[in-house]
């Protein structure tokens, strides 16, 4: 018979501060990427050549080149560890892990289900649970058989998003006029309602223009999300947080394999973009996207990679180590961000959409980051999970979790 000791879920003890801290840093980026999504139109993402020379310019680059891609893939790969981490405590009390497992997948799509409907087309946890189903599958693999997939599923996300960018590049060569005027209403539209509209009016713009493309482009990002999972799976099964110090050396050589791949996989995008490299319209948009996600997986291993190694340095722990409550609580933080964004940006909140600058985006992005790190680690002076990790976990488990210390 299965105790009530035995169906408690992960107390705060028993984290991984290394894990927390990757994830809280995380946060952060996505956030930045984000930010671009929340002050100007969905329709129109404003690529750094696009943007105000000078320092607009730069800073453009600087969060498409460092940011954008390669901190939800460091999310998405701990969404994968995480998952081995919740099999192996889950089997070591004698439980099933499928029931319980699915029971976490289902709350978190109906939280993403909300999110996504209800306040911004841009969540990714809706995403997360449909592909955290097919994860499952993958669950008793043997470890050369996880390293097999995960180069099949990242060739085959790398072909989708060549495919989908040679769409979009036949569409502006075939049908410029047509397209820039679709896109241009869209955008125009977009505006008004992100900057003057009702709540009401907002959703069913939401409803009618972002939400089908949002199900469409499954179709690119659950592959993609899937091989940075089973990365995660693969760390997990090869027991690198169990004992960080044994296995300093593979972390280091990931580290050095996935700075200078990544720093050229960049370049060649940088180049391209600014047709030093000439591809032409038709074949530019299909490099840039695959250019990008491939650096990406590079990019992303070398940044996990660089934090658990300066962890090791007491000076850089310090530093660090805050950014562990905001990671506990993940989940609460990124809600979090889009609600904060939203009365922020949005027409019936303060309106600052459209308004702000790329840089003045930089800086309100810091506020809010540091503002919820100071907030999670004053938070968890008093209470043992976030609010929405305490939720989570009650229909997870179906049982009341102690909420206060």
């Amino acid at each position: 018979m299965i105790t009530e000791e035995e169906m408690t879920p992960i107390q705060p003890a028993q984290r991984i501060n290394e894990i927390d801290i990757i994830r809280g840093f995380a946060l952060f980026g996505i956030l930045m990427v984000n930010m671009s999504f929340f002050k100007y139109p969905v329709f129109f993402e404003r690529f750094p050549s696009l943007a105000e020379p000078g320092l607009q310019q730069a800073a453009a680059w600087l969060i498409q080149l460092l940011f954008t891609g390669k901190f939800y893939a460091i999310f998405s790969f701990l969404f994968g560890l995480g998952f081995y981490i919740f099999m192996e405590r889950t089997e070591a009390k004698g439980l099933q892990v499928v029931p319980l497992y699915r029971r976490r997948l289902l709350v978190l799509l109906a939280i993403g289900f909300v999110h996504l409907f209800f306040v911004w087309s841009g969540d990714i946890l809706f995403t997360y649970a449909i592909a955290g189903f097919i994860l499952m599958k993958f669950r008793n693999k043997p470890i050369v058989s996880i390293r097999k997939w995960i180069a099949g599923f990242f060739i085959a996300s790398l072909l989708l998003h060549f495919t989908f960018g040679l769409v979009n590049g036949l569409g502006e060569l075939f049908m410029a006029e047509k397209y820039a005027l679709i896109i241009g209403e869209l955008s125009q539209t977009a505006f008004i309602l992100y900057s003057k509209g009702s709540f009401s009016q907002l959703l069913l713009f939401r409803l009618v223009n972002e939400i089908p493309s949002i199900f469409v482009s499954f179709i690119v990002t659950i592959p993609a999300v899937i091989t940075f999972f089973l990365c995660g799976l693969y760390a997990g099964r090869i027991g690198v947080f169990k004992n960080i110090e044994k296995n300093l050396p593979f972390i280091k050589k990931v580290r050095n394999v996935g700075f200078p791949v990544g720093i050229i996989l960049l370049i060649v995008y940088f180049l391209i973009d600014k047709e030093i490299l000439a591809l032409g319209i038709l074949f530019k948009s299909a490099f840039l996207s695959s250019l990008n996600y491939a650096a990406s997986m590079f990019i992303f291993t070398f940044y996990v990679s660089s934090i658990i190694l300066l962890l090791r340095r007491d000076a850089c722990k310090k530093v660090l180590n805050p950014l562990a409550a905001t990671g506990r609580m993940a989940l609460t933080n990124y809600i979090g961000q889009s609600v904060i964004c939203t009365l922020l940006f949005y027409g019936f909140g303060l309106g600052l959409y459209g308004k702000v600058s790329i840089t003045e985006g930089i800086s309100i992005t810091v506020a809010i980051y540091l503002f919820q790190v100071i907030i999670s680690n004053l938070w968890f002076t008093k209470f043992r999970y976030g609010p929405l990790e305490w939720f989570w976990r009650m229909l997870t488990y179906k049982r009341k979790e102690q909420f206060l210390k």
